[in-house]
């Protein structure tokens, strides 16, 4: 990035911006929304793995059917015993 054209901008700036807008205080964290916000990440992780162990195990699982299926499960002269 160019140095010349970035934004020179310091820490009572910015201060001077807040207060002028009136975000200088900060709000109280609400217990409930971050219980919310908590539940639905931990919901919404769930169902990611869920999905992602569905759609990446299922093609697997098809395969092997297939395969069965088509009896080309190992080859007919293999000797598994020695």
């Amino acid at each position: 990035m160019d140095s010349s054209h970035a934004l020179s901008f310091d820490e009572a700036e910015f201060q001077l911006l807040f207060e002028q807008a009136g975000l200088t205080d900060t709000p109280e964290p609400n217990p409930q929304r971050v219980e919310k916000v908590i539940e639905r990440s931990l919901h919404e992780k769930a169902i990611k793995d869920t999905a992602s162990f569905v759609f990446q195990g299922f093609p697997a699982v098809l395969m092997g059917f297939m395969a069965v299926a088509a009896n080309a499960v190992g080859e007919k002269d293999a000797d598994y015993r020695a």
